[in-house]
């Protein structure tokens, strides 16, 4: 057995027993110490005479390196080595972000008052179950009751401008008045109406339904000043800022009322602007609720993405509607969003294990067609990562493709990727003396991590 192995055995050895480990230059060159110990020591039970120089320096050829590592079967079976097939991505890559519920404002009803007015009484309380035209509120007011006397006023005029206009019609057709007088007649009267139409919006803007203004004109001055608000829509009672016996102006901008339809909720959430190009309206998501019984995971679709970046949290905001039968869920509830980006051509799945990244930069070792058991190093660009495989982008500048079907190293890729960079310093003429004086980096995969020279 070649016994440069056992050295990367026990970097292999070490870093799988600490889960993450960092060998710094000075670890470095104890392990190479040791190694050398282990050669003497395999040296005096073996036949033929320890080499003369290192495994790294015979490594060296006399023509161009073409960048692959070549093992033979022997050194496969002591590495270990695996490999698992590039497969085509099939399923949507999924993004899991996160979200808070929140009432749609489209639908929020906000009831404020038109006029001063003191409040007699309050018919409903926070949290209440609200249907269309229920009472809400009695009012009482001395505006209101102005209003209502104005529409009286209007009326009483017109009434009488009309009247004197039918007189003098037929005296000015037959010319038994001035045409003059007619014209002022109709003049008139067209003013009147135009202030007793006004005079009525008034009290439609106020909130009077139409039977309540035709009943006005039957009321005293005490019942002219009172009123009943009504609710406008569906809902539930989410806010509630009014107290029996206050007097509110109509200047105040705070609602007393906040009305909420909670049939749907809104989810209001924002994507990275490295995934930001990943989400679309119409695209297919998931809400989860954090409660795990039955109904905690509803499907729905990206109703809205903002076009730009916000520069705070260098994000951007996406919005998604569910339904809320019985009122189930709650608003301002922390939600997960899983959304599902489609499977495009050209991405390939590679187990995450295969990837080893150097300086911030991923590759994997494609094994080469034919006999001889050589690996390529290639270079990927990453769509998506998770704990178990490795989504790869499409091609790019610099990035060839995966193709499926081509097989990567799986158990053992960081060995390859250490055999790779010492053989970069053999070509560089470099021994295994040297190499431990060399200021370390990282080296990242099959979950644990070494530290090699540049």
């Amino acid at each position: 057995m070649k016994t440069h192995w056992k050295m990367f055995a026990a970097v292999v050895l070490i870093g799988a027993g600490a889960a993450v480990t960092t060998l710094s230059p000075k670890t470095r060159a104890q392990v190479i110490k040791v190694w050398h110990e282990i050669e003497k020591a395999t040296a005096s039970h073996s036949e033929s005479p320890p080499p003369d120089k290192s495994w790294m320096e015979n490594k060296k050829t006399s023509g161009p390196w073409d960048k692959t590592v070549a093992l033979t079967e022997s050194e496969i079976r002591e590495i270990g080595l695996q490999m698992k097939p590039v497969i085509g991505q099939a399923d949507p890559t999924v993004l899991s972000l996160f979200g808070t519920t929140d009432y749609d404002p489209a639908t929020v009803t906000t009831v404020r008052l038109q006029f001063d007015s003191r409040v007699d009484e309050v018919l409903i309380d926070l949290g209440a179950v609200v249907r269309k035209d229920q009472d809400l509120l009695k009012l009482y007011s001395i505006d209101l009751a102005a209003a209502k006397s104005d529409y009286e006023l209007a009326i009483s005029q017109y009434n009488r401008d009309k009247k004197v206009l039918d007189y003098k019609r037929p005296l000015a057709a037959s010319d038994a008045i001035a045409k003059k007088d007619l014209i002022e007649a109709e003049n008139d009267e067209q003013q009147s109406q135009l202030k007793k139409k006004l005079a009525r919006d008034k009290l439609l803007v106020y909130g009077l339904t139409e039977q309540e203004i035709e009943a006005a004109r039957e009321e005293d001055g005490q019942e002219k000043a009172r009123m009943t608000v009504r609710a406008r829509a569906d809902g539930v009672v989410v806010k509630r800022d009014v107290v029996q016996g206050n007097y509110y102006n109509a200047q105040d901008p705070n609602p007393l009322l906040t009305i909420a339809p909670l049939d749907h909720l809104w989810v209001r959430g924002g994507v990275s602007e490295l995934d930001a190009d990943k989400v679309t309206l119409g695209q297919k998501v998931k809400v989860i609720f954090p409660f795990a019984d039955a109904g905690n995971e509803i499907p729905s679709t990206i109703a809205y993405i903002d076009k730009a970046i916000d520069p705070d949290t260098r994000s951007a905001k996406f919005r998604t509607t569910i339904p809320n039968p019985n009122n189930r869920y709650k608003a301002g509830a922390f939600v997960k969003v899983e959304v599902y980006v489609p499977p495009r051509d050209g991405r390939t799945v590679i187990p995450r294990s295969a990837m080893v990244s150097v300086d911030r930069m991923d590759f994997v070792f494609i094994r080469r067609p034919g006999k001889t058991a050589t690996f390529e190093r290639r270079p990927i660009t990453v769509f998506k990562e998770s704990n178990d495989i490795v989504i790869v982008a499409e091609p790019s500048e610099g990035h060839r493709e995966l193709k499926p079907g081509e097989e990567v190293a799986t158990i053992g890729s960081l060995i390859l990727e250490q055999m790779y960079e010492d053989r970069l310093m053999v070509e560089g003429g470099l021994l295994a003396a040297e190499v431990a004086q060399i200021p370390s980096r990282p080296i990242r995969g099959e979950g644990i991590v070494i530290r090699t020279g540049p």
